[in-house]
């Protein structure tokens, strides 16, 4: 039914939770990569036609992102939180 990809490390019997729906490959890969940057492992999981086509109607063609359960508040924290400018501020 669906697919996972997870660079980082995640045991099997850990109990997961999704802590967003993103709206395509794309956006999942950054906010993956943002949270496996503050050490959380995170894992997409999307169905195989999400690969096929990049569009998302009624929810299909949505990724979601999962990371473990202990960890999911901090995860919805630092998607919740906008990006910082790099340049300093006048």
């Amino acid at each position: 039914m669906s697919q996972n990809e997870s660079p980082g490390e995640t045991s099997p019997d850990l109990s997961m939770a999704c802590v967003y729906t993103a709206n395509g490959e794309l956006e999942a890969n950054t906010i993956r990569a943002t949270l496996e940057a503050a050490g959380i492992p995170a894992v997409l999981q999307f169905e195989a036609v999400t690969k096929l086509f990049a569009v998302n109607v009624d929810g299909l063609g949505a990724v979601k992102i999962l990371v473990p359960e202990d960890r999911a508040d901090e995860a919805r924290s630092i998607i919740e939180t906008p990006a910082r400018s790099l340049e300093p501020e006048e």
